[in-house]
Order: C-alpha cells, then structure tokens, then sequence
C-alpha cells in the first residue's frame, strides 16, 4: 500500500514538472516569436519611412479582386519560420523528472532563445550597418589613422557594393530570406547539440 501511495506520487510530480515545462515552452515560445516580429517590424518600419514603397500583388478570384502587400509575405514568412525553429528547438530539449534539474532545463532554454536571435538580428541588420554610408565613413577614418587597414577595407567596400547597389525592395526580401534561413540553421545546430548531450546521458 506504500509502495503504491509513493508511486502515485512520484506520478504526480512527474506530470506536474511536465505541465510545468509545456507551460514555460509555450510562454518562451511566444516571447521569442514576438521578438522576432519585433525587430522585423521596427527594420520594416524604417526602411518605409525613408522611401521603401510597399507593393502590392493584385490577385483576382472569380468577381472579386484584391491586393496583397509584399511586405506583408516576407514579415509572414518570417514569423513562420521562427515558429517552427523555436519548436523543434524545444522538442530538443532534454526532459528531466528533478525539480533541480528542471532549473537547469530552463537556462538551457533561455540560452537556445538568446543564440539564436542573436544571429537572427546580426543577419537582418548587420547588411544595413555595413551599408550605410556613416559606417563607410567610420571605416574611412580607420583606414586613415591605421594605414595597414586601408586595403582590406577597400577590398571589403568592392566587394559588397553590388549587394548595396539592389534596389531597396530586394535588399529587404534578401536580408529577411537569409535572415530566416539563420533562424533554421541554428535551431539546427542547437537541435543537434542537445541530441547528443541526451546521449551522453
């Protein structure tokens, strides 16, 4: 009768922990989405309020007709992608049974979220930092104090002017596009990193 008494109980706390940690996977999960429809907006925003026009595709279905922003496409794609990256991360993640160990799941967590929008961010903003012409600037008066760098430099200006010379349009679906597709790779290798520390297990 004990022995059934502390199993329940110890089923018991097994599918609290569990409840617990859907819970915080649904809540992290809506956090690092809503961040990343953030930055995606606020660079969105931007771009239009210097001259980025927002075209529309006109689409016809029987009598009716009727346009969808190409903005609206990419920001879509975006958020979708995050959703599923940040959901196979998750479905990585190792699940422990201990109160303590369940801590530790969370930093894990946490540290997934943060690594992958780090990258996230530096692949959106980075080309349009390096792009603008008060960067270009900087890197003038680098090369100017510091004359061994002045011919990487110039190498590193040849080299990505085509990519800044895009009109505005296709630099943002570029910049979204490879965006993204850091968001896949490192839930990617985030995934695949927690596989194998469950096998170290």
């Amino acid at each position: 009768m004990r022995r059934g008494s502390i199993a329940r109980i110890q089923h018991w706390k097994v599918d609290e922990l569990s409840t617990e940690r859907n819970t915080r996977n649904w809540l992290v999960l809506l956090v690092f989405v809503g961040i990343v429809a953030v930055m995606d907006y606020v660079l969105l925003n931007y771009l239009m309020s210097h001259g980025l026009e927002a075209k529309s595709y006109p689409i016809q279905v029987g009598n009716y007709q009727f346009s969808i922003p190409l903005l609206s496409l990419t920001f879509a794609g975006v958020i979708i992608v995050a959703i599923a990256a940040w959901r196979y991360m998750s479905s990585t993640m190792p699940i422990s049974a201990l109160k303590e160990m369940s801590q530790l799941e969370t930093i894990r967590t946490l540290r997934a979220a943060g690594v992958a929008l780090f990258f996230f961010s530096a692949v959106l903003f980075g080309p349009y930092i390096v792009g603008a012409s008060a960067f270009w600037t900087q890197m003038s008066s680098l090369g100017r104090a510091v004359p061994s760098l002045a011919g990487p430099l110039q190498g590193l200006l040849s080299s990505i002017r085509p990519a800044m010379n895009l009109d505005a349009l296709t630099k943002v679906a570029v910049s979204q596009n490879i965006a993204a597709a850091a968001l896949v790779a490192v839930s990617g290798l985030v995934g695949s990193l927690q596989r194998r520390m469950r096998r170290a297990r």
